[in-house]
């Protein structure tokens, strides 16, 4: 029996343990965070107020157009506020001089016409032409003989709504950055509206203007065809739903086995020259339903119970809705160019590495994703830099303080056990110079990075890599990281992203990741690096695929839609005409 004397003896050296730990881990972060900041100055005073040059607006006030453009407001628009594209509107009409450019002395018909036909297309790409008050400008351009102030107002609303549709069609609709999940992807580069709508107004090629702001990735073209043969079928009618009522198994008999059949015609998994009214669950259809419920995380069994026949009663609208989803997030995709690249659908938990865009046979591999909902894999997208063969793992000061430190409290030995070791990091001068510890876990089988890592720095600070358990990879769903991704091939991604380097060959890259120390190899070509989240996804193959929404980022797409196209202002009629004089006074909305 241990006295109460002894026990407190004996636990002395343990919490003694602990506490240094704790310390020297948290005081050292700080110490760099206070190395960091710098001693706050008092300000300097400001200097008067007359001797800064004014600032001038070259939006003139006293102008029809230009008061319309300095309040970012158009009551005649189902939605009023402009301002986020006001800067590209007001461009355009300062190459006009603040004048008209559709409603001109010698008005060009067809220009008008085509941009009515711009707005009328815009659900080839996904888009509603009701959101680009596309009848209202209908009424406008039909209007006779009105005044100088509401020729303005007809002016800049026709502007307005093709710049909207223009913005929409290549930034995307939402802007990702403010959606309430983690992306890190930056906006595409800004194209010279002004200038492209000033020559093709001149030349009377409006039209040809969409396909300069027409996102160029494959992923887009290829859910824009799917999209437009879906539009063609309409809804299915609810007369053929697939509802056989009992669990069928491979070679049972079912009269509505012909819907069936019906359905995975449409998805292209079956050959159109098969039997049509055949009811037998013949090794065709198993096998093209198989393919299905692999594509969907469900056991690829090819028994048809609930949950997969509701995969086949889903209508084209509710398809065309979610290609709609997909078509804005492939909007924000950079414009890729032919080369290597590698892209990880999260939902899918996936990853493809094509060699050029055309590639027939990607590499593909299954990854492991960040946890949900609290560890969520960030959109982004970057360029692969560097491999680190044998890495050292940098613990993350969270990571620590929640998982690791509770076990060295009941056990002063762990982290030596798990090759973990407290390391002086020293701050550049940028930041304030200084130094800090933190932890670090040495390269090893215990080492959660594998042998193998593959970084794009980012913002985000997360990463392809290695793992030494591949347990996780037979799970069906498998979102169970910190948020980097694990991947399940490492050795055949290094070859991809090291193929065209000199002197890396399979033999030599097998080497590297058995060896003692740590290399760290420099890519002579970066590779552009593709986080996605795609619950609708087209394959290499060509083939639409649905995935679970793993972190409910479809429901915030779908609210962050909603909420821009909600109407805030809207004249009943274009009678109730916009009179902007020089006294107009209009706020704009926060």
């Amino acid at each position: 029996m241990i006295t109460k004397s002894h026990a407190l003896k004996d636990s002395r050296p343990r919490y003694t343990w602990l506490a240094l730990v704790a310390c020297i881990y948290c005081a050292g972060t700080e110490r760099a965070l206070s190395a960091e900041m710098p001693v706050a100055t008092p300000e300097p005073a400001l200097p008067v107020i007359n001797s800064v040059s004014e600032i001038v607006n070259p939006i003139p006030a006293d102008n029809p157009i230009g008061a319309i453009l300095l309040s970012k407001q158009h009551p005649l628009l189902m939605r009023a506020d402009f301002s986020r594209v006001s800067e590209l509107v007001s461009q355009i009409y300062l190459s006009s001089q603040f004048q008209p450019i559709w409603f001109t002395a010698n008005r060009a018909e067809k220009n008008l016409n085509d941009l009515l036909s711009i707005l009328n297309n815009a659900p080839n790409d996904a888009l509603n032409p009701a959101n680009y008050d596309v009848e209202r400008l209908k009424q406008l351009i039909s209007g006779q003989n009105p005044d100088s102030t509401t020729v303005a107002s007809y002016d800049v609303a026709l502007t307005v709504s093709l710049v909207r549709y223009l913005h929409d069609l290549r930034q995307g609709q939402v802007d990702p950055r403010d959606v309430e999940y983690p992306v890190h992807i930056a906006p595409k580069p800004a194209l010279d509206l002004a200038g492209l709508l000033k020559q093709h107004m001149a030349s009377q090629t409006l039209t040809e203007v969409v396909g300069q702001f027409e996102p160029k990735t494959k992923q887009y073209q290829q859910l824009k065809q799917i999209l437009t043969r879906l539009q063609q079928l309409g809804n299915q009618a609810s007369s053929d739903e697939f509802k056989p009522g009992k669990m069928l198994r491979p070679g049972d008999k079912h009269p509505h086995i012909v819907y069936l059949r019906q359905r995975l015609r449409g998805m292209d998994l079956l050959d159109n020259s098969a039997a049509t009214d055949s009811k037998i669950y013949d090794n065709d259809l198993v096998t093209a339903v198989k393919k299905v419920q692999q594509q969907q995380g469900l056991t690829a069994d090819g028994v048809i119970g609930a949950t997969t026949a509701a995969l086949f009663n889903q209508s084209s609208s509710e398809k065309i809705a979610q290609i709609a989803l997909a078509m804005e997030r492939a909007r924000w995709i950079p414009d890729t160019t032919d080369g290597p690249m590698i892209v990880v659908n999260i939902p899918a938990f996936e990853l493809w590495a094509f060699n050029s865009i055309d590639d027939p046979n990607p590499l593909n591999m299954k990854v492991v994703v960040g946890k949900s909902p609290s560890n969520q894999t960030p959109v982004l997208w970057e360029e692969m830099k560097y491999l680190e063969f044998m890495p050292y793992w940098n613990i993350p000061k969270t990571i620590y303080e929640k998982e690791i430190l509770p076990k060295a409290a009941n056990n002063e030995g762990y982290l030596a056990s798990q090759d973990i070791e407290l390391v002086r990091h020293q701050n550049s001068e940028e930041k304030g110079g200084g130094s800090y510890l933190r932890a670090r876990q040495r390269p090893g089988k215990k080492n959660p990075l594998g042998r193998v890592k593959f970084v794009f720095p980012n913002t985000a600070d997360v990463y392809l890599h290695d793992t030494p358990g591949h347990a996780a990879f037979n799970r069906p769903r498998r979102d169970l990281s910190h948020g980097c991704v694990r991947v399940s091939a490492p050795e055949q991604l290094a070859q991809f992203v090291l193929g065209d380097q000199a002197g890396w060959d399979k033999e030599s890259i097998k080497q590297a990741m058995s060896a003692p120390k740590t290399r760290h190899v420099t890519l002579k070509r970066a590779v552009p690096v593709l986080f996605y989240y795609g619950t609708t996804f087209v394959d290499h193959q060509n083939q639409l695929r649905f995935y679970p929404d793993v972190y409910g980022q479809d429901e915030q797409l779908k609210k962050a839609l909603n909420k821009i196209h909600a109407p805030k202002t809207a004249n009943s009629s274009p009678n109730n005409q916009l009179v902007m004089n020089k006294s107009t006074d209009v706020a704009p909305n926060p």
